[in-house]
């Protein structure tokens, strides 16, 4: 990190994040692959240093984003990708199912038409 940007003293959200819950990646398989002792062993590498963001990983960018430092737990930049795709695949599923439900209205000939029901003029 460039000097200057940081007073010294002050530590960054991922070294406060790192300090309060160690260098272990939370994930526990919520990145869909099986950590096998319930947490992934992945460490932060200097080409792939460790993350800090939400756990569980909200479905939203906004709530990820607008998590307070007390809410953000370490990462490991593969899980973190992985979970991420997770989530979008889910909400995608999620709006997909909104829109089937929603028109399933439009099509349903079981529910007598207004026309039908003396309603047209």
């Amino acid at each position: 990190m460039p000097k200057g940007l940081v007073r010294p003293g002050l530590l960054t959200v991922l070294e406060q994040v790192l300090r309060k819950h160690g260098q272990l990646c939370v994930c526990a398989g919520a990145c869909g692959a099986e950590h096998t002792s319930g947490k992934c062993l992945a460490h932060g590498t200097e080409k792939q240093p460790m993350l800090a963001a939400p756990f569980p990983l909200p479905l939203t960018e906004h709530e990820t984003a607008s998590a307070p430092v007390s809410e953000l737990r370490p990462w490991c930049p593969p899980c973190w990708r992985k979970t991420v795709k997770r989530n979008i695949e889910i909400r995608a599923e999620l709006r997909r199912q909104e829109l089937d439900e929603a028109q399933t209205l439009l099509f349903d000939v079981e529910r007598p038409a207004l026309a039908a029901s003396g309603g047209g003029r």
